[in-house]
């Protein structure tokens, strides 16, 4: 993990950016770049998050995020056991679930199926026969 932090830290300087400066544009807090860059791993929830931030970060420095992810999941396997997949499984519901939960929805963002799309189109169709038998009733008294 070392060199991989090693790796984000040289670019980062290169580019002559902050570690706040990143840590504003990546949305965390700066002591997460700074344990990153350090090669901690420890100050991570889990390896999903550590693998989330350090394949952002990558794509912010313009490195190869799919080598950086290499890196790590060679590491890690070099360090750690097998992960239990029904634990990984769990894990990446969980985050399904966050993400649905922290879904904005507007009207516009709402996603709609085909029903609810012939529903409103029915109703609007029904509003213009409404509306032209009552043209065509109306004119005919004035008319008549």
């Amino acid at each position: 993990m070392k060199e991989i932090g090693e790796q984000f830290k040289e670019k980062r300087e290169e580019i002559g950016i902050s570690i706040n400066e990143v840590a504003s544009d990546l949305k965390t807090d700066p002591i997460i770049i700074e344990n990153l860059e350090e090669g901690n791993r420890k100050v991570f929830k889990d390896v999903l998050e550590l693998k989330e931030i350090s394949s952002l970060y990558a794509k912010y420095l313009g490195l190869d995020s799919e080598s950086i992810l290499d890196e790590i999941n060679d590491y890690l396997f070099e360090k750690t056991s097998k992960i239990d997949l029904d634990d990984l499984k769990d894990r990446i519901e969980i985050i399904k679930k966050e993400e649905e939960k922290n879904k904005i929805r507007t009207p516009y963002t709402i996603e709609r199926n085909e029903n609810s799309k012939k529903t409103i189109f029915s109703i609007v169709v029904i509003l213009i026969i409404i509306l032209v038998i009552f043209y065509v009733l109306l004119k005919k008294l004035i008319i008549g």
